[in-house]
């Protein structure tokens, strides 16, 4: 930025660009990882099993169930 800007002597935005592209090449490879289809069916399914659990669970202690 500083290249192309005269007189610009702040190099906070310059820090945060080197920042922002030394850490990119290293999370891009484990968001495609976490967000390919295979593993977003896995939590997907955890996730469902869970709150299924959880919807009898509350099922089972409602009133109206203790009352059948």
């Amino acid at each position: 930025v500083n290249k192309f800007m005269q007189g610009a002597d702040d190099y906070k935005k310059d820090l945060l660009a080197l920042r922002f592209l030394s850490i990119n090449p290293i999370i891009d490879p484990w968001v495609f990882v976490i967000l390919r289809p295979s593993v977003l069916r896995a939590i997907r399914s955890v996730l469902c099993c869970r709150m299924s659990l959880k919807t009898q669970d509350n099922k089972e202690t409602s009133p109206a169930a203790k009352s059948k």
